[in-house]
């Protein structure tokens, strides 16, 4: 009987120091004298003690553009999100916390704990130190990297050599081609040639093409999430990155005899005064191309998506005979693509605290947290874009005053390639459409939205005819 009690006891005492603790958790944290925590964002089924974590894991892995729409509707402008296992993350709306935040300084500001939880980029191929400081200074000094290799001589280089990639790989097609797979190909041929050099991608292009194909699909948060399991060891996109890896340590020696952009500016980068490591050589090597690859490559395919789905846009195309007009117009397509369905959100984490004024109350935000700012509301509000925000609409860049976008961000950790992957879509496509006319001939697949826009799961046929002969001739102008 003793025994039953003790049990019992023993049990009970469990259940209040466990409710006692989930209690403690759905708390906000404590914050100075004279200000207030940002309220936490809970529906009614989260805050059921434990199994209330299920829902909110769920909404995050399946779901974080749901989650992050649903509770501004139900708290606001500015709430906080409680992630299990990694830390708070604050959600702020409007152009000026978007302003601000983006604009905070590395040492107040980072994404180092941000992207150290994204596969392959993160973790998964080896650097010198794996902690998520050096990791910031490693993507500080890739950044710079690209910024130095976007000369405005060889940017301009590239309508002539993005068309002639684009040819060759379109003159394999046949009558019916599954764009979900032919695209991406010229992309990072085009991208990848500009920074790794002819005479490297000539050694290891098609391999690469193959590689970063799969490895791209890791920025999607349920496979980013599935990265951190067991479960990881059968992704492809783990697998690739292990390929990639003992592809560039068995060539790397081979690759410091090549004429090759992005070798010479590795080679020539310093890390606190200090040369690269080898091992740190080979992660910007990777990371460099993950940025020519990731973004360029499913933001290209959605674009023509987009084109070919609105007719007056493809109209617009077909009937403008000139090369540079016809350039700039798809410029302004990828413009608008990426404005409609850009990056979900965009995550700093906070080395120092982070305060601001609503209606006289100061809220603070603690060190070591993450605050975030969500591109696609302003990008749809009515303030910034004032004509009619849900149409897709090449032509509203033109308007004075020109709307204010919020896709490619901004500050320290802004798109240093912008510019560049502009002219690097409009090329590839202009080429397409100069020398086929194309009709899409299934269902559009799924824009899954939950990072940035990721290549879709399905086929999308689409029916070559060959374009009017007065239109080709321009594409070579």
């Amino acid at each position: 009987m003793l025994k039953r009690y003790g049990l019992v006891a023993t049990v009970l005492m469990m259940a209040i120091g466990a409710g006692a603790r989930w209690r403690r958790f759905l708390r906000p944290m404590p914050t100075p004298a004279g200000t207030c925590p940002v309220p936490l964002a809970w529906s009614d089924a989260e805050k059921i003690p434990v199994i209330g974590l299920a829902p909110r894991l769920k909404s995050i892995i399946t779901d974080p553009v749901g989650l992050i729409i649903g509770n501004q509707k139900a708290h606001g402008d500015f709430f906080t999100l409680r992630l299990p296992t990694i830390y708070d993350l604050t959600i702020l709306f409007g152009a000026e916390h978007y302003q601000k935040i983006l604009s905070l300084p590395t040492d107040h500001a980072g994404v180092g704990e941000v992207l150290h939880r994204v596969p392959t980029v993160g973790f998964w191929f080896p650097r010198t130190d794996n902690g998520p400081d050096t990791l910031q200074a490693l993507i500080v000094t890739g950044r710079r990297i690209i910024a130095t290799l976007l000369t405005p001589a060889r940017v301009s280089e590239i309508p002539a050599r993005a068309a002639a990639i684009a040819e060759r790989h379109s003159a394999q097609w046949t009558d019916l081609v599954d764009l979900t797979e032919v695209i991406h190909p010229i992309v990072y041929e085009v991208t990848c040639r500009y920074f790794v050099g002819d005479a490297v991608w000539d050694n290891i292009g098609e391999r690469l093409t193959h590689f970063y194909r799969h490895i791209c699909d890791g920025i999607d948060v349920p496979r980013s999430a599935l990265a951190v399991t067991p479960f990881h060891y059968f992704m492809p996109e783990h697998r690739h990155t292990r390929k990639l890896y003992r592809m560039l340590r068995d060539s790397w020696t081979d690759f410091q005899h090549c004429d090759s952009p992005l070798m010479a500016a590795i080679n020539a980068a310093r890390l606190n005064g200090q040369e690269l490591t080898h091992a740190d050589k080979m992660w910007m090597f990777m990371y460099v191309l993950w940025n020519a690859t990731a973004y360029p490559g499913a933001y290209t395919y959605w674009t023509l998506v987009d084109v070919l789905t609105h007719p007056g846009v493809y109209t617009h195309v077909q009937a403008t005979y000139d090369q540079s007009e016809r350039l700039e117009y798809l410029q302004r397509c990828l413009a608008e693509s990426v404005r409609m369905y850009p990056v979900a959100s965009l995550v700093r984490y906070l080395y120092k605290p982070y305060e601001f004024k609503h209606r006289g109350t100061t809220y603070h935000i603690p060190a070591g947290n993450g605050v975030a700012v969500v591109p696609g509301a302003l990008n749809r509000d009515l303030t910034q874009i004032p004509d009619n925000p849900d149409c897709y609409d090449p032509d509203r860049y033109l308007r004075t005053p020109a709307p204010s976008l919020s896709s490619f961000g901004r500050g320290p950790f802004g798109c240093v390639a912008e510019r560049f992957s502009k002219i690097v879509t409009a090329s590839i496509i202009d080429q397409l459409l100069s020398q086929y006319s194309m009709d899409i001939v299934a269902d559009i697949p799924t824009r899954r939205q939950r990072v940035h826009q990721t290549y879709p799961g399905s086929p999308l046929p689409v029916a070559l005819t060959p374009a009017p002969a007065i239109h080709k001739s321009f594409a070579h102008s």
